[in-house]
């Protein structure tokens, strides 16, 4: 099985734990992130996700003292300009400059002592062979004691798949950082295709001793994170838990669902933040619940997904051959 539960350690102290599932907050999406970030100050705690390019553009950037950790983005997501299909009903703001030298600058400015994820830099319109990628990480994090460092590999090329080949012939290189991350769309072009690439490079990794957790970009549901958990990751974000509605091990879209279940005659804004302290609920169980599949296997656990769960990941161990 390559579900696992991971310890995260930061200068001998542990920190958390996986499965980890963070609460993802950008300016990506046409919302008061800010405003978001101090509202559930009180409501919410464990591991958040913050963009370095929010640090650098935010006027007033809220200060944040809830989180067990927080993970600071590559800000590559937010500079881009592609149109997503996920964010229908979002209409994210115009993208700005983004550089290596602002992205420095934006951590240079993060002087919070929380345990803190430094992930590196990233721009969608510049691609690098990945030695190259693993080279400029390691010149970005050369001094930095004080800080998780998590390598972002991207696709070589873009709008391409990662080549996992090319990514195994760099395998020993990963030693050199504590997490590595992965984009859920560059990992293949179906949700079977990504498990595959996922558990190849996990079993690779396991192969050379690199025992570091696999964090995926931009999974952060009901079915997707479950499914690349039993596949071999780790850890998951996306802004997925402000965009929908988790419930009964399903993911909806907000404006019909919340209403039936906060009801009709609520402020919008209200619903939403109702909406968003549901789904952060709903994030704990489901933690809980990777973990408990962990120690038992047993698909149960997941109630209405468990037949399909068990008959995907069925098949994944038919492709990989065992």
């Amino acid at each position: 099985m390559l579900a696992r539960k991971m310890k995260l350690t930061l200068n001998g102290t542990e920190i958390g734990s996986t499965p980890m599932l963070i609460k993802s907050f950008s300016s990506r999406i046409n919302l008061d992130i800010c405003k978001i970030i101090e509202t559930m100050n009180e409501f919410i705690s464990g591991p958040i996700l913050i963009s370095a390019y929010d640090l650098q553009y935010a006027k007033e950037f809220p200060s944040i003292d809830f989180p067990d950790i927080v993970f600071i983005d590559s800000g590559g997501y937010e500079c881009s300009a592609d149109d997503i299909i996920s964010e229908i009903g979002y209409y994210r703001p115009e993208a700005l400059d983004w550089n290596r030298e602002l992205h420095l600058d934006s951590l240079e400015k993060w002087n919070n002592n929380m345990p803190t994820v430094v992930i590196s830099y990233d721009h969608p319109t510049k691609r690098e062979i990945i030695k190259e990628q693993i080279e400029n990480a390691k010149k970005l994090f050369d001094g930095r004691d004080n800080i998780l460092k998590e390598i972002l590999i991207k696709a070589e090329d873009k709008n391409a798949i990662i080549n996992v080949d090319n990514m195994v012939s760099n395998i020993d290189s990963l030693s050199s950082f504590d997490i590595l991350g992965l984009t859920e769309k560059e990992l293949g072009n179906s949700l079977f295709d990504r498990m595959v690439t996922i558990a190849k490079i996990r079993k690779e990794m396991d192969k050379k001793g690199i025992q570091i957790p696999i964090h995926i970009f931009g999974s952060l549901d009901t079915i997707t994170t479950p499914l690349y958990y039993f596949s071999g990751a780790d850890i998951f974000d996306s802004l997925s838990w402000l965009r929908f509605t988790f419930y009964d091990g399903g993911t909806f879209y907000p404006e019909g669902i919340s209403s039936k279940i906060h009801g009709i005659h609520k402020d919008a804004y209200i619903i939403n933040i109702l909406n968003i302290i549901q789904n952060y609920k709903y994030l704990l169980k489901l933690k809980k619940d990777l973990e408990m599949f962990q120690i038992t296997g047993d698909f149960a656990i997941f109630k209405n997904n468990s037949e399909f769960f068990a008959n995907t990941y069925n098949e994944l161990k038919k492709e990989l051959g065992e």
